[in-house]
């Protein structure tokens, strides 16, 4: 079963484990434009979305809610709104009068707006700073309680205040705590209608605060509802496979509520993308969870799979990230060419390969398969390595479980006296059947090699990616498996499994193949053409590939949800652009048309 939750009212739904996880988004127009909001509205709600987020940075805009709340309701739609605040508490207070749940961030609500630059508190100071904090919200809660709204207590990894900075830095613990004090603060007053959300862009810092804080909510008797979502994932692939890591991660382990997908593209788009993950991800097995096993596995491989490809051609060598010496003919290999490749057949292309990159063969083929190249592996399945006595000198051998119950005592014994062999762990995407092997080795004392092999079947690339990146995703934050194998149908062609390998990896934050680009999905105080800048950013840095690059519509979140990338790009108003190198601003109103080569030049130097 999920955690355990209360029930949260918001307007005519009940938020709580005992309902399905809900499905949400958030408006990118202007909240002052009742009519575009209430168009925009209408096409979240009739894709699905059963609550629909609107930004109100200043308390004019909060006082337009009671028209576009209005307008749906003349037009016969009942779907609840949600006010987004940040930096303005009158604002709130104002919202809270005509939505059914306003989102407040504990970064910038009673705190100033984070400096990153004051980082001593006396006991005293930060005393005082609670102080605030609880007249502050005790009021707001107040107003909400009058008026039946909900709440929700929204911290981003990227705007937490110098005061919790002061004490935890910016980590996941930084944002339990500063999601805490606001959360003592409901249950001092007897507030229940509180649902939670810490988000991040990195999938492992977002991860881990929200396992933080369900510990820390258990051991405080809290049973708020977790909203999931992954901030800034960006568009496109890239955008959705780091949302199924992050939030595909959690739902398994049965944490989580309600979903959001922040892409940045039309926000009606976001829903289906977070309907499938929901249901691709409804493995409810919180109880079990227990304590996370962590691992150490640095740098993770990836295995290209070719037994579906038949013949191996040029175009499968372009494929891998191969390229010819222009002197000698050989094989090179490039940034994004896998570590070992799997053949179910051999030929005189394996003699082209370079020494560095190893191949996996059946074991009966392995004879054969050594006559062409320097460096193969046998795969046996578990019988075949316990009932083979002659296996190869110190050449690694392969050996494949296709379930948990295969890894037995007399295999952990053999596998202790063979350091040097690699456990292939093949069980689907199956999330828990991979966590309880890990158990199980870490249990026996093994410290083989693994490798996971990931099969898949059907003809839906978008629910295979999905449903591939939330099972395993994880397991990878985790630090737990030594590679990545995903066997895919040949339908979808021999590249498609390197390349969302690639993607799984550097959305876990282990490996980096190609630059990364962070982006928030816009919202009504996005200052220009998001889409648009994005993608002209994304075609002009794309080949850097050791790059983290932020693109974000407005200064108001811009400059801390992007604080770990490496260059950032924000919309200013009035056609302007500002450039960051991390947190710090280097250039402001650079016209548009001149942003990109002058982000250039600030990359050159």
């Amino acid at each position: 079963m999920r955690r355990k939750t209360n029930s949260v009212k918001i307007g005519n739904i009940t938020l709580s484990s005992a309902e399905p996880v809900m499905i949400q988004s958030m408006l990118n127009t202007p909240t002052m434009d009742t009519e575009a909001c209430v168009e925009q509205a209408i096409r979240i709600i009739e894709a699905g979305g059963q609550l629909v987020r609107i930004t109100a940075p200043g308390v004019k805009e909060a006082g337009n809610l009671e028209h576009i709340h209005k307008a749906l309701r003349a037009r016969g739609y009942q779907t609840p709104l949600s006010a987004d605040i940040h930096f303005t508490p009158d604002a709130a207070l104002v919202a809270a009068r005509y939505v059914e749940k306003v989102r407040i961030n504990p970064g910038n609500f009673v705190d100033k707006r984070a400096t990153f630059k004051k980082l001593d508190y006396t006991d005293e100071e930060y005393a005082a700073g609670l102080g605030i904090l609880r007249k502050k919200f005790t009021e707001f809660l107040d107003v909400c309680k009058k008026h039946g709204t909900a709440v929700r207590i929204g911290t981003n990894h990227g705007s937490l205040s110098d005061r919790i900075m002061s004490r935890y830095g910016d980590t996941p613990a930084g944002m339990a705590e500063a999601t805490m004090e606001y959360l003592r603060v409901c249950k001092s007053v007897g507030f229940e209608d509180v649902v939670i959300s810490l988000k991040s862009s990195d999938c492992r810092v977002m991860v881990d605060a929200v396992r933080l804080l369900v510990r820390e909510m258990k051991r405080e008797a809290m049973h708020y509802p977790l909203h999931l979502g992954v901030t800034e994932a960006g568009e496109g692939e890239d955008g959705r496979i780091r949302s199924a890591v992050g939030i595909g991660t959690l739902l398994n382990e049965g944490i989580g509520d309600t979903v959001r997908v922040s892409l940045t593209e039309a926000p009606e788009a976001e829903i289906p993308v977070a309907r499938r993950l929901v249901q691709l991800c409804n493995r409810p097995e919180f109880e079990k969870s227990g304590d996370i096993l962590k691992g150490t596995s640095f740098r993770p491989v990836i295995v290209a799979d070719l037994s579906a490809a038949g013949r191996w051609d040029e175009g499968i060598l372009e494929m891998l990230d191969f390229r010819r010496d222009a002197g000698t003919g050989g094989l090179l290999s490039g940034v994004r060419t896998p570590e070992l490749i799997y053949m179910e057949q051999t030929g005189d292309k394996l003699t082209d390969l370079p020494e560095e990159v190893s191949v996996i063969v059946p074991a009966a083929l392995w004879p054969e398969a050594c006559a062409l190249h320097v460096r193969v592996w046998p795969l046996y399945d578990r019988n075949g390595y316990l009932e083979n006595p002659e296996l190869p000198g110190d050449i690694p051998v392969l050996v494949q479980v296709v379930s948990v119950e295969e890894l037995d005592a007399g295999l952990a014994e053999k596998l202790k006296k063979d350091r040097n062999a690699v456990l292939v762990l093949s069980f689907g995407p199956e999330y828990h059947a991979y966590r309880e092997a890990f158990r199980l080795l870490r249990e026996w004392g093994l410290d083989n090699r693994t490798l996971l092999r990931v099969c898949a079947e059907g003809k839906d690339v978008e629910r295979i990616s999905l449903e591939i990146a939330a099972q395993v995703g994880g397991l990878f934050l985790d630090r737990l498996p030594g590679g990545l194998w995903i066997t895919v149908p040949a339908c979808c062609g021999p590249g498609y499994g390197p390349e969302l390998s690639r993607n799984i990896l550097q959305s876990a934050g282990v490996r980096r193949y190609k630059a990364e680009f962070i982006s928030c999905p816009g919202c009504g105080r996005t200052l220009f053409d998001l889409q648009g800048a994005v993608a002209q950013v994304k075609q002009a840095f794309g080949h850097l590939n050791t790059l983290k690059i932020a693109v974000m519509g407005c200064v108001v979140n811009g400059p801390g949800e992007m604080g770990d990338a490496d260059f950032g790009y924000v919309g200013a108003g009035n056609g302007k652009v500002n450039l960051y190198k991390g947190r710090q601003i280097v250039r402001v109103a650079v016209p548009e048309e001149e942003a990109i080569e002058a982000l250039r030049r600030l990359i050159e130097e």
